[in-house]
């Protein structure tokens, strides 16, 4: 039987006894044991009434023998980590030496599992992979309050991550990057980089036939409807979201926006929108746990606006193309690759707010246009299913790492 050793970046809750677990995080477990006959898999677990969006693992299938979750203690807080790093290192060691494949999920800063399980691997000889979804050190750089200590603390972080990312790059024996945007930052730096997609749909979550030629009809007039679906936070960009959309306004385009997402930056988006004039025009609805009801949100847009400030890849420009709706935002390599594939929206320099109003006035000018690339994001990105992006990260995963519990 074939063990796939995880550790995994979301945390566990635990509540009055009951475990819980993202919702995505469940999802991705279930999608790995379709390609290995059991998993383990580790993370931080807190304890306390889980936030939105985690479940209880009981009922789910999470279950012994087949999967076996490791709940470690919160390595983010200092003492907490010199106090238990030695005790976690054993408990580590002796999953990995269970396990046939290991993989790494990175996030960087001191107290990560993820990364003192890599560099417990490296030093015991163990083959091992590692995987970034984003580039941490730059996420902690653009992380501060724009004051001079906030940017010196900010810089420090990063430059400190940047390192670590380096050195655990160098050291594994496979990098597993998502998108192209994480993969051209690191491929440079480790010997076996191999690029991978992550998306938690199915073919049958594409909208369905008669809802499209619903919403080709409707982007024929009227307001055009825009959306984000995404953390409220300095990463994604909300206060220029808001901005792009006071600019088109300032153009006289009538139009609807929705934001579905909490985070730091939530109320101070809404009262931007509220100086600006925008109540009427924008809805944010907070966080969605629904899946039916994000879903929605995506189908009856015409365009995502995004605004993302560092390099990642996120999944909601996937998602968005399973949807029929366009993307417009930011260029970076990733949106080029999925925009690239049909012509599916319009990507502008980063920063570039201006532009983002004046592509949007313009798709609201020329709706043939609009209604072509509504059509164009349909047909994109129908190879990127949880099945096949999984799969194929099952394939990577035993192609470039040994099966070889001896060798640990």
């Amino acid at each position: 039987m074939d063990t796939l050793f995880l550790t995994l970046g979301a945390p566990f809750y635990r509540d009055e006894g009951r475990l819980y677990v993202e919702a995505q995080t469940v999802s991705g477990l279930k999608a790995w044991q379709q390609d290995f006959d059991r998993v383990i898999a580790c993370s931080v677990c807190k304890t306390g009434q889980p936030p939105a969006g985690w479940i209880e693992v009981s009922g789910e299938g999470i279950d012994p023998p087949t999967f076996e979750l490791i709940e470690l203690p919160d390595g983010y807080h200092l003492p907490t980590y010199l106090r238990t790093r030695s005790a976690v290192q054993k408990t580590l060691l002796d999953a990995l030496r269970r396990a046939d494949f290991r993989l790494f999920a990175i996030g960087g800063w001191i107290g990560d599992w993820g990364v003192v399980g890599a560099r417990l691997a490296h030093a015991h000889g163990i083959p091992h992979g590692i995987w970034f979804d984003r580039v941490e050190s730059q996420v902690f750089a653009a992380a501060h309050d724009g004051s001079v200590k906030g940017r010196a603390r900010a810089g420090l972080k990063s430059r400190i991550t940047a390192r670590t990312e380096a050195r655990l790059l160098k050291n594994a024996d496979l990098a597993l990057l998502h998108g192209q945007t994480v993969y051209d930052r690191f491929a440079g730096l480790t010997r076996n980089a191999q690029i991978v997609e992550d998306v938690h749909l199915e073919q049958a979550d594409r909208i369905p036939e008669d809802q499209l030629a619903d919403k080709l009809a409707g982007a024929g007039a009227g307001p055009i409807r825009i959306c984000y679906v995404g953390r409220a936070d300095q990463m994604k960009g909300g206060l220029l979201w808001i901005d792009a959309l006071a600019r088109l306004a300032g153009t006289g385009v009538d139009f609807v926006a929705e934001w579905a997402g909490d985070g730091p930056q939530l109320e101070e988006m809404r009262a931007l929108a509220t100086r600006l004039g925008l109540s009427e025009h924008i809805r944010f609805h907070g966080f969605v746990s629904d899946r039916s009801t994000v879903l929605g949100i995506l189908r009856r847009a015409h365009v995502l606006l995004f605004c993302h400030m560092t390099d990642e890849s996120p999944r909601i420009l996937i998602e968005t193309l399973f949807s029929a709706t366009p993307l417009v935002g930011f260029r970076d390599p990733f949106a080029q690759s999925l925009v690239a594939e049909q012509g599916a929206g319009i990507l502008v320099e980063r920063g570039d707010v201006a532009a983002l109003a004046e592509a949007l006035s313009g798709l609201n000018a020329n709706r043939p246009q609009l209604r072509d690339m509504i059509e164009k994001a349909g047909q994109s990105g129908l190879h990127l299913t949880r099945s096949q992006v999984f799969a194929h990260r099952a394939k990577i995963i035993r192609d470039n790492l040994r099966h070889d519990r001896e060798a640990a």
